[in-house]
Protein backbone atom coordinates (compact mmCIF):
# COMPACT_ATOMS: atom_id res chain seq x y z
CA UNK A 1 0.00 0.00 0.00
CA UNK A 2 2.80 2.39 0.93
CA UNK A 3 4.58 1.68 -2.36
CA UNK A 4 1.35 2.38 -4.24
CA UNK A 5 1.03 5.78 -2.56
CA UNK A 6 4.67 6.57 -3.39
CA UNK A 7 4.14 5.55 -7.02
CA UNK A 8 0.99 7.68 -7.30
CA UNK A 9 2.82 10.66 -5.76
CA UNK A 10 5.75 10.22 -8.17
CA UNK A 11 3.37 10.08 -11.12
CA UNK A 12 1.50 13.18 -9.93
CA UNK A 13 4.75 15.12 -9.57
CA UNK A 14 5.93 13.92 -12.97
CA UNK A 15 2.63 14.91 -14.58
CA UNK A 16 2.69 18.35 -12.91
CA UNK A 17 6.26 18.99 -14.07
CA UNK A 18 5.42 17.74 -17.52
CA UNK A 19 2.34 19.95 -17.77
CA UNK A 20 3.77 23.15 -16.30
CA UNK A 21 7.45 23.09 -17.16
CA UNK A 22 8.06 20.85 -20.15
CA UNK A 23 7.08 21.63 -23.70
CA UNK A 24 7.89 24.10 -26.38
CA UNK A 25 9.40 27.25 -24.85
CA UNK A 26 8.56 26.17 -21.29
CA UNK A 27 11.07 26.96 -18.48
CA UNK A 28 12.33 23.42 -17.91
CA UNK A 29 12.76 22.76 -21.62
CA UNK A 30 14.91 25.88 -22.00
CA UNK A 31 16.88 24.96 -18.86
CA UNK A 32 17.53 21.39 -20.03
CA UNK A 33 18.44 22.61 -23.51
CA UNK A 34 21.00 25.04 -22.05
CA UNK A 35 22.53 22.26 -19.94
CA UNK A 36 22.63 19.86 -22.88
CA UNK A 37 24.43 22.45 -25.00
CA UNK A 38 26.89 23.24 -22.21
CA UNK A 39 27.77 19.53 -21.79
CA UNK A 40 27.39 18.52 -25.44
CA UNK A 41 30.89 17.09 -25.80
CA UNK A 42 30.52 15.02 -22.61
CA UNK A 43 27.17 13.64 -23.80
CA UNK A 44 28.74 12.72 -27.14
CA UNK A 45 31.48 10.76 -25.34
CA UNK A 46 28.91 8.98 -23.14
CA UNK A 47 26.69 8.11 -26.08
CA UNK A 48 29.66 6.99 -28.16
CA UNK A 49 30.88 4.76 -25.31
CA UNK A 50 27.40 3.28 -24.91
CA UNK A 51 27.07 2.54 -28.61
CA UNK A 52 30.57 1.01 -28.66
CA UNK A 53 29.70 -1.24 -25.73
CA UNK A 54 26.53 -2.39 -27.46
CA UNK A 55 28.32 -3.07 -30.75
CA UNK A 56 31.00 -5.09 -28.97
CA UNK A 57 28.54 -7.12 -26.89
CA UNK A 58 28.31 -10.73 -28.07
CA UNK A 59 24.58 -10.99 -27.27
CA UNK A 60 23.82 -7.85 -29.28
CA UNK A 61 25.82 -9.11 -32.27
CA UNK A 62 23.97 -12.44 -32.17
CA UNK A 63 20.58 -10.73 -31.84
CA UNK A 64 21.35 -8.34 -34.69
CA UNK A 65 22.61 -11.16 -36.91
CA UNK A 66 19.47 -13.22 -36.21
CA UNK A 67 17.21 -10.24 -36.88
CA UNK A 68 18.98 -9.55 -40.17
CA UNK A 69 18.70 -13.21 -41.20
CA UNK A 70 14.98 -13.25 -40.36
CA UNK A 71 14.33 -10.03 -42.26
CA UNK A 72 16.33 -11.17 -45.28
CA UNK A 73 14.54 -14.52 -45.32
CA UNK A 74 11.14 -12.80 -45.22
CA UNK A 75 12.11 -10.45 -48.04
CA UNK A 76 13.42 -13.31 -50.18
CA UNK A 77 10.37 -15.45 -49.52
CA UNK A 78 8.03 -12.58 -50.40
CA UNK A 79 9.92 -11.71 -53.57
CA UNK A 80 10.70 -15.24 -54.65
CA UNK A 81 7.62 -17.08 -53.39
CA UNK A 82 6.14 -17.55 -56.85
CA UNK A 83 9.45 -18.68 -58.31
CA UNK A 84 9.94 -21.22 -55.52
CA UNK A 85 6.47 -22.64 -56.05
CA UNK A 86 7.08 -22.87 -59.76
CA UNK A 87 10.39 -24.76 -59.26
CA UNK A 88 8.86 -27.09 -56.66
CA UNK A 89 6.04 -27.92 -59.05
CA UNK A 90 8.57 -28.64 -61.80
CA UNK A 91 10.51 -30.93 -59.45
CA UNK A 92 7.35 -32.73 -58.39
CA UNK A 93 6.58 -33.58 -62.01
CA UNK A 94 9.93 -35.37 -62.45
CA UNK A 95 9.60 -38.95 -61.14
CA UNK A 96 13.30 -39.26 -60.25
CA UNK A 97 13.34 -36.05 -58.26
CA UNK A 98 10.07 -36.94 -56.54
CA UNK A 99 11.58 -40.30 -55.49
CA UNK A 100 14.71 -38.56 -54.15
CA UNK A 101 12.57 -36.12 -52.16
CA UNK A 102 10.54 -38.99 -50.72
CA UNK A 103 13.73 -40.84 -49.70
CA UNK A 104 15.15 -37.69 -48.10
CA UNK A 105 11.95 -37.11 -46.14
CA UNK A 106 11.89 -40.73 -45.00
CA UNK A 107 15.51 -40.46 -43.85
CA UNK A 108 14.80 -37.33 -41.84
CA UNK A 109 11.72 -38.92 -40.28
CA UNK A 110 13.73 -42.01 -39.28
CA UNK A 111 16.40 -39.83 -37.64
CA UNK A 112 13.80 -37.82 -35.74
CA UNK A 113 11.78 -40.81 -34.59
Amino acid sequence: MEQTVINVAKKAIYDAINTELVGYDKPLSRFVNDIMLKHESEFKVLINDGVSEILNAKDFRIALKNALHDKLAKILINKMGGELEKKVNELKQDATTRAKITLAINKVMEEVL
